[in-house]
């Protein structure tokens, strides 16, 4: 496939970045209106902003992803589709935390996985294999596989939600995972899945517009649902639908996240704090706390928030890449996702042992 045929890109692919875009500026322009139920206000231990800003971005991602259904061909647009019909108990259940401050953490995870289940029947995809022989006896089991599919998802959904702390940070990582599974995807000729990752790209860039660097908006809980959620489906779609694609492709192309949440549930057991409780010691807190705040402590407070995002998209993109080249091995792959593990923890203690200002 000439690289010709994926640049010629229809204009109107872009329009679900101006629909997302424009509903995040008039959120933010009327927070006066609603800021009662949707400002996120700056008092707790994950809050490093500093004015109460609106947490309903998501609203503004799922509005764009209808008129992405909406302008993309029948067969891009009918999968798209179905993954919005998916989407809506994990984006229902962040939306009304974001709202309401009372849906807890159990209940979101549980509403990602009945979204993952819905994915399944919707679609009839589940992972049947993850190349680990033990496991793929068990999957071979349907009743097995969609339980298992419906786990991982709502891991990867609610990996976006850990890491959605910063300006720009969860929009950032979310686009370059797209970027890498779709980039796979056209290595392999499944141009539906480059489509599809293209639009969800472009729906999330809209909504950085307003995001990142000022935060004028924040994602919330209900679009770090609903665009994990995009993002898992993505990663079971790509290998279920492309043999030659490994699982662990998947999983190396969004490590960052997925590390994070492993290694932050490692980290809570050992310390005995509690897996839903809100914690400031993920890796996206310390770099504000030690290395931010020590190189750029003359910048406004809004700009030293902003300046974690592009450190931490390029811890993303150093532990996706292998993925472009090593798409089709799942041993490598599996080494590959090990050693990002053990860069990460290195890299955590590193900056952990930095004295703060």
């Amino acid at each position: 496939m000439q690289l010709a045929s994926l640049l010629a890109v229809d204009p109107m692919m872009f329009y679900p970045s101006m629909v997302s875009a424009g509903i995040s500026w008039a959120i933010a322009s009327t927070k006066h209106l609603h800021g009662k139920y949707t400002l996120d206000h700056h008092e707790g231990v994950q809050k490093f902003h500093a004015l109460p800003t609106p947490r309903i971005g998501g609203l503004a991602l799922f509005l764009a992803l209808i008129a992405a259904h909406m302008i993309a061909g029948s067969s891009t647009g009918g999968l798209l589709g179905l993954m919005i019909l998916a989407s809506i108990p994990a984006f229902a259940a962040g939306i009304l935390e974001d709202m309401t401050r009372k849906v807890g953490v159990r209940e979101r995870l549980l509403a990602t996985m009945v979204s993952g289940a819905l994915a399944c029947m919707l679609t009839g995809v589940h992972l049947d294999h993850v190349d680990v022989p033990f496991f793929d006896r068990l999957l071979s089991v349907v009743v097995v596989a969609v339980v298992f599919t419906s786990f991982a998802v709502g891991g990867v959904a609610n990996s976006i939600n850990i890491i959605d702390g910063f300006n720009g940070l969860a929009g950032g990582v979310l686009m370059i995972c797209f970027g890498m599974l779709g980039t796979i995807a056209w290595q392999v000729g499944d141009i539906q899945l480059v489509n599809l990752c293209l639009l969800l790209a472009v729906a999330v860039a809209g909504f950085l517009l307003l995001n990142f660097p000022y935060g004028k908006i924040f994602m919330g809980d209900g679009g770090a649902y609903l665009m994990g959620f995009m993002l898992a489906w993505i990663a079971v779609l790509l290998p279920m639908r492309n043999p030659s694609v490994s699982p662990w492709a998947s999983i190396v192309a969004c490590s960052y996240p997925i590390i994070e949440t492993i290694y932050s549930m490692i980290r809570r057991t050992i310390t005995r704090a509690g897996s839903g409780n809100p914690d400031s010691a993920h890796l996206h807190s310390l770099i504000k706390v030690k290395l931010i705040r020590r190189y750029f402590s003359h910048q406004p407070q809004q700009v030293r928030n902003a300046l974690v995002s592009p450190l931490c998209w390029l811890v993303t993109m150093l532990l996706a890449i292998p993925a472009l080249y090593l798409y089709r091995n799942s041993a490598q792959l599996m080494l590959v996702f090990a050693g990002g593990f053990l860069f990460y923890v290195f890299m955590y203690y590193l900056i952990s042992s930095l004295k703060a200002r």
